[in-house]
């Protein structure tokens, strides 16, 4: 349902922006829409979370069921969904300052660019805590296997893999027996490994949604930046200053270049996160089991670290090439807050993998040792279902405090919006060493 309304919003915005027919939608824009739509699945998930969190779990259907065998995971936990509470405040507020901007006209484009960073921090929050749900279904054995049965009445029990789910209790559970009970102890389909490949693919699914808004804010915030960057540079192309003039020209025929590499970065990463969203949907279009899914979906685990890396990398490119031509628009906790929402995803996952795999290749000894370092000995020993857990919460916490800092990097009222930079030395603007060498070498051969 996110997917569609994600998909309904940009349409909305290509086809009346933030007007329509010339009346300014107040509540109507695709903004506040996108901000009432993560409001609702917000709240559906604290209360899934919170009735799952009372239950009991079946650890006599399988060990890893006892998520609190690590003393400090439950208060983390726990915790967590007041944390995106808090985040989904703090964006929809910083939100409204740019839209009442934007309704004055004042650097319209700027400002609507802004708001789809400043809306990333919220989206992957409210999708992290919506995966925890599944994970919760799980371990108290309320796995619900009929959302995934008949989705808007379509039957694809036979693309699952042919799993029979029983027949419904009184709950609206599955079981063998009819027994309501049953489904405790036995979860969907009776076995753990099928219960646990649903809910994990629900969890998954989950991310993909905050992934593919993620890949489109950092589309948003590369043209942003270039934008910034070439508006610089035609400032430069007005100087009084034949030197200035012919460094500027050449500058912008190298951001042409520079670009291009930028944007495979940045397109790759986007590419990935379209092409996992559409193996999420494969269940129920596509043939074949769960698990002969994984080595697909492991793949653009892959896929999504590399290109993600490649897009990370890209952008500490463009920062510290051009950080003399973006200094007018505060581009440190811009940058900063970007690099940190673009390594939520694959990177902090890949390396919480890497360093469960690196672990389990050590000498015994020194896996005893580090067992004892505290919470990092829990974190690389945690169970498959505890990880799944543990890092939707720290994505949680990560993303509160992306949307602090938001407060401070992405403020409205900061003039970059609506007027364009000074080039003058008086001004305070440092000029690029490229452009003085260049400056100093045209000068010389003039006066030559």
């Amino acid at each position: 349902m996110i997917y569609a309304g994600l998909l309904v919003l940009a349409l909305w915005r290509v086809m009346c922006f933030y007007r329509c027919c010339g009346l300014w939608l107040s509540f109507m824009n695709y903004t506040s829409l996108l901000y009432l739509i993560l409001s609702a699945s917000l709240i559906y998930s604290c209360i899934e979370f919170y009735r799952l969190f009372q239950e009991p779990f079946t650890v006599d259907v399988h060990p890893d069921a006892n998520l609190w065998s690590i003393p400090w995971l439950k208060p983390f936990v726990a915790g967590s969904p007041i944390a995106v509470a808090l985040a989904l405040i703090l964006c929809w507020f910083q939100t409204e300052g740019h839209v009442f901007e934007i309704h004055k006209d004042v650097g319209v484009l700027k400002h609507d660019r802004a708001v789809q960073i400043i809306a990333l921090p919220a989206v992957f929050a409210v999708m992290a805590m919506a995966s925890m749900v599944p994970v919760y279904e799980l371990v108290t054995g309320n796995i619900d296997a009929e959302m995934i049965n008949t989705p808007f009445g379509i039957d694809i029990r036979t693309r699952l893999g042919n799993i029979d789910f029983g027949a419904p209790t009184p709950f609206g559970h599955k079981n063998h027996t009819g027994d309501p009970l049953a489904a405790r102890g036995k979860g969907a389909g009776g076995e753990w490994k099928t219960s646990m490949s649903l809910a994990l693919w629900r969890y998954e699914t989950c991310f993909y949604v905050g992934d593919l808004f993620e890949a489109w804010a950092l589309y948003q915030f590369g043209l942003l930046a270039l934008e910034l960057i070439k508006e610089s540079f035609e400032v430069q192309l007005q100087s009084e200053n034949d030197a200035e003039r012919s460094a500027a020209r050449q500058l912008l025929g190298s951001l042409s270049a520079v670009s291009s590499l930028a944007w495979l970065g940045t397109m790759s990463f986007v590419i990935v996160c379209v092409g996992q969203t559409a193996c999420s949907f494969e269940p129920y279009f596509g043939e074949g089991n769960l698990e002969g899914r994984t080595p697909i979906l492991m793949g653009f685990q892959v896929a999504g670290f590399i290109s993600s890396s490649v897009a990370l990398y890209n952008v500490f490119v463009v920062e510290s090439a051009y950080h003399a031509y973006l200094r007018h628009s505060s581009p440190l906790l811009k940058f900063l807050s970007v690099k940190i929402l673009v390594s939520l995803s694959y990177l902090q996952r890949g390396l919480l993998v890497f360093l469960q795999q690196g672990n389990q290749m050590l000498p015994n000894v020194v896996q005893k040792l580090v067992a004892y370092v505290p919470m990092f000995g829990d974190i690389i020993n945690m169970t498959e279902v505890q990880l799944h857990l543990f890092y939707p919460a720290l994505i949680l916490y990560e993303c509160l405090f992306t949307s602090l800092l938001h407060f401070w990097a992405w403020g409205s009222g900061e003039p970059w919006y609506h007027t364009a930079p000074s080039l003058d030395a008086k001004a305070g603007l440092e000029t690029d060493a490229l452009v003085t060498k260049k400056a100093e070498d045209f000068g010389s051969t003039a006066s030559a």
